[in-house]
């Protein structure tokens, strides 16, 4: 009796009835076992998945911080090589090179530089000419800074002089003009934050990163630059290196809190709590996040093609608006171009269009659209075809501006249009012009360049009561006009006066028709970055 239950077999039951004892079968073992190693499988996979996550969120924004440190040495070295160019060209003129920099130097936010000097590179030691802001870290003494310039490696080159040992530490920079002898350099220097402790708004793209930033090639305390936490920086870490000058910025960054928001580090502890219970529901977590993450990733790349799409429209739109061959008028050569700003600014407004009124009259137009984009593309399409109406039906140029601001409103458009608009008598060589906001053209003859002083009315769409004054010239033999944008003559940093200026000795000096004035004109621009859309109309009498 007692071999048979020791074995199992059979029990008999107060009713009389046999049953049978059920151990833990193989199966619910094997179940938990294998429900056991996929939930520790999932916990195990979700933390290398946020790990490798965190770390390429990591490196991205230590890329984008390595871009924006990529614009600081352009940043620093413009108003040092402006400086030494006035020099070169005044001969050394230290007024002149103060009223430039003085708004860059001083002691408050806003200012670059806490120290700028002037010197003359002749035979010998350098000489000062200038000095602004607090006493330099290497003092004005020509001694001292002898080295420094000899260390400047070509002309408009910025040479980075590292400061960080000095009390109080800074950073220096020394750029050598590109005139003949005598030449002038320029010596200017960076204050260091105090601790070199960084301070990132809570507002900036890079809040969640914690970073040093050395001078050079070594890690070390001598070169920190600044830092937002006593270095080193906690691993794990990103590193990026920037050109900067004569010498490079070494980044290191690292995350203060995860950058993908806080499910990514919670989920393997989400799914080891509920993955014994739950296995199913954390495998279709995993693959909901999996799947939203490529979906972004699809829209994001979709949002580039369509953008890409949608410029590629907005250009070819403008260019076949633009006319592609200027009418043959007796008497008159005419010549246009229009020149794109930088491909990372959207398309723009700018146009000019020539229409005749007979054989020996036209009106000739140039405008620019406020803006970028679709909307500022389709406001000037419907002014240039409104302007060519308006010609049609024998409108004189003042009536032609009144009833284009009558099609315009900044209020409810959300642009405005600067227009000028020319009536030509060719055989008078008479000219009669009108502007609404927008610069004055240039005329061009043997005698002289000087621009025409047609008195400016409110832009086209600003108000509804505005009142255009026509001028009338009468054109020197063989002269030439030049109408353009705004973006010819204007630059950052720089008076419009200047701009003008400039534009009015280039062509004092150009020779020959209208093709040969632009050709002039546009290869003034070839070595610069045009952010700006430029369009040009010239016109030359050749009677």
């Amino acid at each position: 009796m007692k071999a048979a239950l020791g074995k199992g077999a059979r029990q008999s039951g107060p009713s009389g009835r046999t049953s049978r004892r059920r151990p833990i079968h193989l199966i619910g073992g094997v179940v938990g076992v294998v429900g056991a190693v996929v939930v520790a499988s999932l916990v195990w996979l979700t933390g290398v998945v946020n790990l490798h996550t965190q770390s390429r969120l990591l490196r991205i924004q230590a890329d984008a911080a390595g871009v924006v440190l990529g614009g600081l040495a352009p940043t620093l070295l413009a108003p040092l090589t402006t400086a030494t160019a006035i020099a070169d060209t005044t001969h050394g003129d230290a007024a002149d090179v103060e009223r430039y920099v003085a708004s860059e130097v001083g002691p408050r936010p806003g200012h670059r530089f806490v120290s700028l000097s002037l010197w003359r590179l002749a035979s010998g030691r350098p000489v000062p000419l200038l000095s602004l802001g607090s006493r330099s870290a290497l003092g004005t003494d020509a001694l001292a800074l002898e080295p420094v310039f000899g260390r400047i490696p070509a002309p408009d080159k910025l040479t980075v002089i590292d400061l960080l040992s000095l009390s109080p530490p800074r950073l220096g920079f020394a750029v050598e003009g590109i005139g003949a002898a005598p030449r002038y350099a320029v010596f200017a220097e960076l204050a260091i934050p105090p601790h070199r402790r960084a301070v990132i708004p809570a507002a900036s793209t890079f809040h969640d990163l914690e970073f040093a930033l050395y001078l050079g090639r070594r890690q070390d305390a001598n070169h920190l630059f600044e830092a937002t936490t006593p270095p080193p920086v906690e691993a794990p870490t990103a590193s990026v290196r920037v050109p900067f000058g004569t010498t490079v910025l070494d980044l290191v960054a690292s995350a203060q809190r995860p950058l993908g928001g806080g499910v990514l580090p919670a989920l393997p502890w989400i799914v080891g709590a509920l993955g014994a219970v739950l296995v199913v529901g954390a495998v279709l977590i995993s693959e909901w996040l999996i799947r939203r993450r490529r979906t972004a990733e699809h829209f994001a790349r979709e949002n580039l093609r369509l953008y890409a799409e949608q410029r590629t429209i907005s250009q070819t739109l403008q260019n076949a608006l633009l006319p592609q061959r200027l009418p043959a008028v007796p008497g008159v050569e005419l010549s246009a171009r229009y020149i794109p700003g930088d491909t990372s600014v959207d398309v723009g407004g700018d146009w000019y269009d020539v229409i005749l009124r007979d054989e020996r009259s036209f009106v000739f137009a140039i405008g620019d659209v406020s803006g970028h984009g679709i909307q500022a593309a389709n406001v000037m399409a419907s002014l240039h075809f409104a302007i060519r109406a308006y010609v049609a039906q024998g409108d004189d140029v003042v009536t032609i501006l009144h009833k284009l601001n009558l099609l315009l409103d900044v209020g409810r458009d959300s642009h405005f249009a600067t227009v000028l608009l020319g009536n030509v008598d060719v055989p008078a060589s008479r000219l009669t012009v009108v502007n609404a906001g927008h610069l004055p053209p240039l005329v061009v003859s043997a005698a002289e360049s000087h621009f025409v002083e047609v008195p400016p009315g409110p832009p086209i769409g600003v108000t509804q009561t505005a009142r255009y004054e026509p001028l009338t010239v009468e054109l020197p033999s063989r002269a030439s006009l030049l109408a353009y944008t705004d973006g010819l003559v204007e630059r950052r940093g720089e008076l419009l006066d200047t701009g003008m200026e400039r534009l009015r000795a280039l062509v004092s000096a150009a020779q020959g028709g209208a093709d040969q004035l632009l050709d002039a004109v546009a290869g003034s621009l070839a070595g610069e970055v045009v952010t700006d859309d430029v369009a040009l109309l010239a016109l030359h009498w050749i009677g």
